[in-house]
């Protein structure tokens, strides 16, 4: 997630020959994060032309401006799982490398904006604490916008007061990557008057799907370790808010990793229908950081709600200069802003970037040409379109040491289609079900994969998933299992669009631990699962 210090450079050469005005002012907010009985305020760098019209503005807000303090991660190596015992989490530490790069885009150089930066709250030159996701942070880029409008006080380095009122028209675009790119959605789920437009790019939209998938703790890819409690160490001022960085630690829930009420108040696509800015998606299909599920479940959320586009790219974790991105989020502003009739939301409003660089354009996600089709489990590694006998199968975790793609047989299983006799689109988001028992631990981490292979056997993972069969009842609560006894288990794998080729088949394999993604229990624990007609999986293909 801060591997994307500086999401977006939003100037021009042409630009920033006209951007005299620069100007620093803090902005009040309604909140007092950090206790201390003085409402906090938010550093806000503004460069804009020197002109009698009103402008409207970009707005990038970053947590990371003045970069970040390196901390240790959670431990992920166990004899079991927390939830195992119900004991707790242990506290031992693992450091990880943070890296970062810098993605560049271009704010329109036709038209004239107000190019606005600010640093997230209690993070750079910005006063009270982090909260890492949740509304106070929302609420605090809120007050910015607020004043864009009139509605709210800012004050120069002089405390005096300072009004926008006499430059700005009040309309306001967001944008930015990772980070960057998840306050726009904050934002605007508060129903913000004046936020006009939006284009969160790789950004989250359901802070528990960064670091949590259907009740177990996993990592975001590339972070072993990291959760909610290290982002806030990282972001948060200097030797400020310990106490608080301490209760993020205590309150959201390593040792069970279910939706509790931590995570529920950092969902915002629980306030989707609030949002009123246009919203124009982009996001990696190969960011395995900040995983492709958050910009699916947001791009469902908006149906019927705003203007809505959205572009998959093939990359990962970042954005894309490929098939005119940089000025499609151009357009997309000037129209938004300014009211430029520029075509920006005529046509298919999906395009999806294959692997191999070609462009697929849609009306839809899942691809319209697309249909639903359940695949059962069967015997033999099968993998068919009707329900077989309902043998048992059993696998043994070895996932500590080994990695999802190099797993041995008996600590897998596999089950494969027939070759297929064209060319064939897989779309959307594939939900599993599983019935399967635990036989020897309360507790086990359940990842299901979808692979290609090729007539040679060899295997590529497409997607994959991952599940505590403790919350197969209940997301919010779970419990622990009986060794031995079946549970119907259902959950999503993560959405991916890709093109499998012509006599290739599709696999899906089914494991325990998944070493680069979740917790790693020792090795011996022991699964069945039941084949038949009650466990399958549903693809769009």
């Amino acid at each position: 997630m801060k591997n994307l210090l500086l999401a977006l450079v939003l100037t021009t050469p042409a630009l920033a020959q006209t951007l005299d005005v620069n100007e620093v002012v803090y902005v009040e907010t309604t909140l007092d994060t950090d206790s201390d009985g003085v409402k906090d305020r938010i550093y806000v760098s503004i460069n804009r032309p020197n002109s009698n019209e009103k402008l409207a503005s970009i707005l990038e807000v970053s947590p990371y401006s003045l970069g970040g303090t390196e901390v240790p991660m959670h431990n992920v190596d166990f004899e079991e799982l927390p939830q195992d015992t119900m004991l707790g989490m242990v506290k031992s530490w693992k450091s990880a490398e943070m890296k970062s790069q810098v993605s560049v885009a271009s704010a329109p150089a036709e038209l004239r904006y107000a190019n606005i930066s600010a640093h997230s709250i209690g993070t750079g030159y910005s006063t009270g604490c982090p909260t890492v996701g949740d509304e106070s942070e929302a609420l605090a880029v809120k007050s910015v916008i607020d004043w864009l409008n009139g509605r709210a006080r800012a004050f120069d380095r002089n405390n005096k007061e300072v009004s926008a009122t006499s430059w700005s028209s009040g309309n306001v675009g967001m944008t930015g990557i990772s980070y960057n790119g998840t306050l726009p959605i904050m934002v605007a789920a508060t129903g913000v008057e004046g936020l006009k437009a939006i284009v969160p790019i790789a950004a989250i939209s359901n802070w528990y799907d960064y670091y949590r998938a259907n009740g177990l703790v996993v990592n975001p890819g590339g972070y072993i370790g990291e959760d909610a409690d290290i982002l806030g160490y990282y972001i948060v001022r200097k030797n400020a808010c310990r106490s608080e960085m301490a209760a993020l630690t205590r309150i959201q829930g390593r040792e069970h990793g279910d939706f509790s009420p931590f995570w529920q108040v950092r969902n915002h696509l629980a306030n989707a229908d609030k949002i009123k800015a246009a919203t124009f998606i982009i996001h990696g299909q190969s960011d395995w950081n900040v995983k492709q599920k958050h910009a699916i479940q947001l791009w469902e959320a908006l149906d019927g709600v705003v203007p809505r586009r959205m572009f998959l790219h093939r990359g990962g974790h970042g954005s894309s200069n490929s098939h005119r991105v940089p000025g499609k989020i151009r357009d997309w502003f000037d129209h938004f802003l300014y009211g430029v009739e520029n075509g920006i939301t005529d046509g298919p409003q999906v395009e999806v970037e294959l692997f191999n660089g070609s462009l697929m354009v849609q009306n839809q996600w899942p691809s319209e040409n697309t249909t639903r089709t359940r695949l059962y489990f069967n015997a033999g590694e099968s993998l068919l379109s009707a329900p077989g006998v309902a043998n048992v199968e059993e696998f043994e975790d070895t996932g500590k040491n080994t990695r999802l793609e190099s797993l041995r047989s008996t600590a897998r299983l596999s089950y494969l289609s027939a070759p297929l006799t064209k060319e064939t689109v897989l779309s959307g988001t594939a939900m599993v079900q599983l019935k399967l028992a635990v036989m020897n631990r309360a507790a086990a981490n359940v990842t299901v994969a979808i692979v290609s292979v090729d007539a040679s056997g060899r295997s590529t993972i497409i997607t994959r998933g991952w599940a505590d069969p403790q919350n197969y009842a209940d997301i919010t609560t779970g419990e622990k299992l009986v060794p031995g006894k079946f549970y119907i288990l259902r959950f999503p794998l993560e959405p991916k669009q890709a093109k499998i080729a012509a006599g290739n088949r599709i696999g899906i394999m089914v494991a325990s631990t998944d070493y680069e993604y979740t917790l790693r229990p020792a090795a011996g624990t022991r699964l069945q699962l039941s084949l038949g007609s009650e466990s399958f999986i549903d693809l769009d293909i």
